[in-house]
């Protein structure tokens, strides 16, 4: 079953050496022209598939383990959120939903480098905002990450832009944001590495998975430039255009003269996910941990985040983040307070907003 809308209009096949070679000059469909078939997504059904419950029964599964072997309590937990500050909190949702705004602004910097056509007028700056937190409002709701799909969909419904190229926009970003993840996780983990080679868990671990993932990507990168014209090749002439098209916006996020631009906006994103753990920290009274641990925590929740399995990593979230603190001395209760705080910022909240939004959207398609 296809996240997506199948309303949307198809293009011309093209002809049989269209996108052959990656350094052609790619077949041109006629020109863009917006789709207007609805929102492109059945929530209803897509909450009722077997892959999203399994989803949600997985979290909840890794959530139980956690609890029960980790000794919390849930009474506990919850009495320790009550004493929270809600002036830090406050704050913190502030930041969360500030960030939207810088991812925005990069992922217009890589639309605008990806060469979509003379025919196509991206929306303002606030449309896409708005498509990036559609995107996260799906991803909340379904594995796999479905939701960076959705985002590549409603560009194209919108503006009629290539949907390959789109998506390359969307997985070059993705691939961007975990290198740059990697790079800061890995830098204060070393901070900190003496702590967490006896810490309980085997917390290194973390870093070996970003590791794992940032080689990977390099590997793919590697392997895009040398291969994918051979590949394109042994595709249909409609699935080669589109994944040549894929490719050239991907690769293009790997240019020299975007990368400036790119990891600077992406540093301040991940900055602002570390200042959102550390205002709910305060708002704990939690001090006296070092800037390596604070840094670490949040990131090692973003990296466990991009887990497929789960809506938006829930539950290894979580449990990653008592695990770091619990192995730096915040007490389980405190520690789980944290956790389930944190969460409401950068996961729950996402859903009764983004909830808002779709129906706001189909609204509009509708009229």
């Amino acid at each position: 079953m296809s996240v997506f809308s199948t309303s949307a209009r198809r293009a011309p096949r093209p002809g049989p050496m269209a996108g052959a070679e990656m350094g052609a000059p790619l077949a041109r469909t006629a020109s863009a022209q917006p789709v207007r078939h609805g929102a492109g997504i059945s929530l209803g059904s897509r909450l009722r598939d077997w892959k999203t419950l399994a989803g949600f029964a997985l979290s909840a599964a890794i959530i139980l383990i956690f609890v029960l072997t980790a000794h919390l309590n849930p009474g506990q937990i919850w009495a320790t959120v009550r004493t929270a500050d809600g002036r830090y909190l406050a704050l913190g949702l502030a930041v969360y939903f500030s960030a939207f705004l810088l991812r925005g602004l990069r992922w217009r910097l890589l639309l605008r480098r990806a060469d979509l056509g003379a025919t196509v007028r991206l929306p303002a700056l606030r449309g896409l905002v708005e498509m990036i937190f559609l995107s996260w409002f799906v991803n909340c709701l379904v594995p796999a990450k479905l939701g960076d799909g959705y985002r590549a969909y409603l560009l194209k419904q919108e503006t009629g832009a290539d949907m390959g190229q789109t998506l390359g926009t969307v997985v070059g970003e993705r691939m961007a944001d975990v290198l740059a993840l990697v790079v800061l996780l890995l830098g204060s983990g070393l901070l900190i590495l003496g702590d967490l080679t006896g810490a309980e868990g085997n917390l290194p671990l973390i870093l070996l998975l970003g590791a794992g993932l940032a080689g990977a990507i390099g590997g793919g990168v590697v392997a895009l430039r040398l291969g994918a014209g051979p590949l394109a090749a042994r595709l249909p002439d409609r699935r080669r255009v589109v994944f040549a098209r894929f490719v050239s916006a991907l690769l293009r996020t790997f240019r020299r003269d975007i990368q400036v631009p790119l990891y600077g906006l992406t540093g301040l994103i991940w900055a602002g996910e570390v200042l959102r753990i550390w205002l709910v920290l305060q708002s704990f009274h939690i001090t006296g941990l070092a800037p390596g641990v604070i840094i670490f925590t949040a990131l090692a929740g973003s990296l466990l985040s991009t887990i497929p399995f789960t809506p938006a990593g829930l539950g290894a979230v979580e449990g990653a983040s008592v695990a770091i603190l619990g192995a730096f001395g915040v007490a389980a209760s405190l520690a789980g307070a944290v956790a389930v705080v944190d969460r409401v910022i950068n996961y729950w909240s996402n859903i009764p907003v983004g909830a808002v939004l779709y129906l706001a959207r189909r609204r509009r398609s509708r009229s």
